[in-house]
């Protein structure tokens, strides 16, 4: 698997990730902690995607 296939599955785990926050955006009322864990979430993701993409090694 070269880093572009790895950094491509990170960069769709983050996708999934902030689809989730989204979607609980609109419950009354707003579950805030779960909205603010999957935005973390998405954010590592894209991270560690990023980090793929340019060589970097994921542990």
């Amino acid at each position: 698997m070269d880093n572009w296939d790895i950094a491509f599955e990170w960069f769709n785990f983050a996708d999934s990730d902030l689809n989730v926050a989204k979607y609980l955006m609109n419950m009354n009322p707003k579950p805030s902690n779960i909205i603010c864990y999957h935005c973390q979430q998405s954010a590592e993701k894209y991270l560690k995607g990023f980090i793929a993409l340019n060589g970097g090694q994921i542990l």
